[in-house]
């Protein structure tokens, strides 16, 4: 039986889900060994044959952690190295080193999302030329990653994030806009608290929920002051980071949730809304736009257009029905592209990785 490496970090989120359920089903065909950056509380079920290492270090980016993975490259001998964010380089580095067949790299991010850091841009662009096979989340990810790092096309695959199917229902509240995601510039939380002022002027009871921490220093005290110049005190609550139960859960109960990005590679809060039959107005721009159907199962804007935003906000509070029937194509389209286990064996079923 072939061995499979697959590095992730085991926790409660949508990534994880995705490669849990990953493993899960490679596990039928091959040995899967999993490396997580640290083991936190979470409730993914792992097929028991599936083993479990972690990594020397908190984030795996030190000589302990790739002389780590090198003695189980040679103890298990796999034949795939699948890794995802932190572990890509370290995976990319070792298993080339190995002679590890297929090299496997997951690109979630675009380079417009990231700091520019001239030499970590060079450290990546040259690890990149090792990998055998990357996999990009939409095909805006794709088309960065061959422009950024001059990757050649036939080494890429799009693969959609997906997640499993919530299976929830819930009452909407008509009142209520919810926004999860991290509180940075990038994701446009500002265009959405300047759209909210304007949606404020027709209904007073309109009430917004950011869900999530700040990662960008300074700016929840810029997002409270805003909030106090726009007179949205208490039209809108600031939870912090919440669990993806409980993401899940406020987006099931909301009239629309927004994602107001700049950039965005493809962004899980789009089918995680959809998932639970909530329509999603989002920025007209990357992975986005390949997600929501404008129109159909969401509504698109110009992204920094405040104005356009709070128009398009109006237009679901006035016409509930449309909100409806958004809502409802939103969950056909993401039972029939982004439902996680059709998703992942249709990887497994077509990828040359696993011929």
């Amino acid at each position: 039986m072939q061995t499979v490496f697959i590095a992730f970090t085991l926790k409660n989120s949508s990534v994880a889900e995705f490669f849990v359920s990953l493993a899960n089903k490679l596990s039928k065909t091959h040995h899967v060994i999993i490396f997580t950056y640290a083991t936190e509380a979470h409730d993914l079920l792992l097929d028991e044959s599936i083993s479990i290492l972690e990594w020397p270090s908190r984030r795996p980016t030190k000589f302990a952690d790739f002389r780590f993975l090198v003695k189980n490259i040679r103890e298990y001998k796999p034949k795939i190295l699948i890794a995802s964010f932190g572990a890509v380089n370290l995976f990319i580095l070792a298993g080339f080193l190995m002679g590890v067949k297929h090299r496997v790299a997951w690109y979630h991010t675009l380079t417009s999302q990231l700091e520019f850091k001239r030499f970590l841009f060079w450290r990546k662009k040259n690890l990149f030329i090792l990998v055998t096979r990357i996999i990009a989340n939409s095909e805006s990810a794709k088309l960065d990653v061959i422009s950024a790092f001059n990757i050649k096309n036939n080494k890429i695959e799009v693969l959609p994030n997906a997640v499993n199917d919530p299976l929830i229902e819930s009452e909407t509240n008509p009142n209520k806009l919810v926004y999860a995601g991290r509180l940075h510039s990038v994701k446009g939380i500002k265009v959405l608290l300047k759209a909210l002022g304007i949606l404020k002027e027709r209904y007073p009871k309109v009430f917004l929920e950011v869900i999530g921490g700040e990662d960008e220093q300074g700016l929840l005290l810029e997002l409270n002051k805003l909030t106090a110049q726009l007179n949205l005190e208490k039209n809108i609550q600031f939870v912090g980071n919440q669990s993806k139960d409980y993401v899940l859960q406020a987006f099931s109960t909301a009239f629309c949730s927004i994602v107001p990005s700049y950039y965005e590679a493809f962004g899980y809060v789009v089918i995680e809304s959809f998932s639970v039959q909530t329509p999603v107005i989002g920025s007209n721009t990357t992975g986005i736009a390949e997600i929501i159907e404008d129109e159909v199962s969401g509504l698109l804007f110009e992204p920094g257009n405040h104005q356009e935003l709070a128009s398009q906000l109006l237009r679901l509070l006035e016409q509930p029905q449309f909100r409806d029937e958004l809502a409802e194509q939103a969950y056909k389209r993401f039972l029939g592209k982004y439902e996680l286990n059709n998703v992942v064996d249709n990887f497994i079923e077509q990828s040359i990785i696993f011929k």
